[in-house]
């Protein structure tokens, strides 16, 4: 469970006894959408006109299933208490074993209520929102006013 999850720069699982369940490394691995295609159409021409020289990638929703476990319940509401302290500061940033240099870059949008909770394990689903999907790196690069 240690060192296959970061959570902005720190191991989620020792952190917050974080861990994603197996379908979130699918979520966080699929192709981000395209922005629409710039296109006209021209009453004096057949069809329409479009222009796709310089293809852009589009935001992305992403929603991921997390566990938090802990050994006991006051250390459980400890790791708890700290996520959601993470998660107040907006920016997420995700990166795992599976994908060396590749970090994703988030903002929190919500997280639905416990599906389970049982004295020390929790599972929920976080949503959130990649603004940028071309700007995935090493470096802090949150700055979107470049777009």
């Amino acid at each position: 469970m240690t060192g296959e999850l970061f959570i902005n720069g720190n191991d989620a699982y020792t952190t917050y006894g974080a861990s994603l369940e197996d379908t979130s490394l699918g979520q966080l691995m699929a192709p981000p959408p395209m922005k629409e295609i710039v296109s006209n159409k021209f009453r004096l021409s057949h069809g329409k006109v479009v222009v796709n020289k310089s293809p852009k990638l589009d935001e992305r929703d992403v929603t991921l299933a997390l566990h938090i476990t802990a050994p006991t319940e006051a250390m459980f509401f400890a790791r708890y208490a700290a996520f959601c302290n993470m998660l107040k500061a907006g920016k997420v940033e995700i990166s795992t074993k599976y994908q060396s240099g590749v970090v994703y870059r988030f903002y929190y949008v919500s997280c639905t209520q416990f599906s389970q909770f049982m004295r020390g394990i929790a599972k929920f689903s976080l949503k959130l929102n990649e603004p940028d999907p071309s700007n995935r790196g090493t470096t802090d690069k949150y700055d979107n006013s470049n777009a």
